[in-house]
Order: C-alpha cells, then sequence, then structure tokens
C-alpha cells in the first residue's frame, strides 16, 4: 500500500538524519565523554566510522529540536521511536547521554539504533529503539550489511553477541561476523543468516 510505503521511506530518511546528527555530536565538545569510553575499548577512529557510531547529547529534546529544523514533523518522530511522547504530551529524546550505535537490516537502510550509558548510574546500560514499521529486532541481525559479502565469500559466518564484540571482530580483520545484539536467535533471524551461507560459528 502506498501510503505505508511512503511512511516507511520517511523513517528511514529520519534515521539517516538522526545517525548524521549523532556523529557530529560525537566529534563536538559535547563528545568528549564517548571518545573516551571508545578508546578505552580500543576501538580506531577508522572502526568507529565504519560503523557509525555516535553520541546523544544529555539535553532532554536535542535531537528533537534539530529533527524539527530540518522541517520533520513530530508526529513522524513519535512513530519512529526517537522521541517520546510523555503523558501530558510532551515530548522528549528517547536516548540521552549515550554512546549511539545505528542498527541496519541488510541493505544498509539504518532502521533502529543500541544506545549504551555513559554515566554508572545510567539504567539500563543497552537501550535499543523500540519495534516500529521499519525494525523488528527478530528480523535483524547487527551488521549484517557489513558482512553479506565477506559471508558468501567465506562460506560460513561467526555470530557474536552484542556490538562492542562485532567491532572489536571487524577491526580484527573478522569480516565474516554478525551479531544477535544481546537477544535470543530467532527463526526468523536464522532465516535471514540462511540466505547468505548455512554455516554458522556461535
Amino acid at each position: 500500500d502506498q501510503q505505508l510505503s511512503m511512511e516507511r521511506e520517511a523513517l528511514l530518511k529520519l534515521h539517516e538524519l538522526a545517525k548524521s546528527y549523532y556523529c557530529n555530536q560525537l566529534e563536538s565538545k559535547n563528545g568528549a565523554r564517548a571518545r573516551e569510553y571508545l578508546e578505552q575499548r580500543d576501538l580506531l577512529t577508522t572502526t568507529i566510522k565504519q560503523l557509525g557510531l555516535g553520541f546523544a547529547p544529555p539535553q532532554r529534546d536535542a535531537l528533537k529540536q534539530h529533527l524539527l529544523d530540518a522541517g520533520q514533523p513530530v508526529e513522524l518522530l513519535i512513530k519512529s521511536g526517537l522521541v517520546l511522547q510523555r503523558e501530558g504530551g510532551k515530548t522528549v529524546d528517547r536516548f540521552r547521554n549515550r554512546l549511539m550505535i545505528p542498527i541496519s537490516r541488510d541493505t544498509g537502510s539504518i532502521v533502529a539504533f543500541g544506545g549504551r550509558s555513559l554515566a554508572p548510574d545510567q539504567q539500563p546500560k543497552y537501550l535499543n529503539s523500540r519495534e516500529t514499521p521499519i525494525y523488528s529486532k527478530a528480523r535483524t541481525l547487527y551488521g549484517l550489511h557489513l558482512a553479506k559479502s565477506a559471508i558468501r565469500r567465506a562460506g560460513y559466518t561467526v555470530l557474536v553477541e552484542a556490538f562492542f564484540d562485532l567491532a572489536q571482530a571487524v577491526q580484527a580483520g573478522v569480516t565474516p561476523v554478525v551479531a544477535a545484539c544481546g537477544t535470543a536467535v530467532s527463526e526468523q533471524q536464522v532465516k535471514l543468516l540462511k540466505r547468505f551461507t548455512s554455516k554458522v560459528i556461535v
């Protein structure tokens, strides 16, 4: 249906805008703590850029304001899950003071984000996007868009648990690697992998 297809396109564009914003924030004065954290995890600038890592500032509605200024309608921001609507109608950013990890589908389009807390008392440690018209956790494997041609070449894939396991593997030159992002592996994820290989090393 055309309306649904247009909405999905709009949501994908919104996620691209959010990714650019988070990447710029990581490079800014604001992002010093996040850069420090990445250094502690021994991630090189090339890996950070390859994975599109960014930073969500601590302000309540920094991303919301940026996207509204870019002409994005508030209804779409709420539908994307990047902005939450509180009781009483007030809207705030879902991700604040977090290291931001874009999650792509196998085509490379960004459909969601994972946010790693940067303050010791900030819970949960990892906060992911909620399910939306473009994102279903059970149907998504982190890093597949980067790994699919390497998986085909190698004839197998290495399945790891989380974002930073994948980042370290990619940095070490292990390219046929995907992550389940801390959830149990679903039937849909297995079917998705089967399009590329039937040999999985867990």
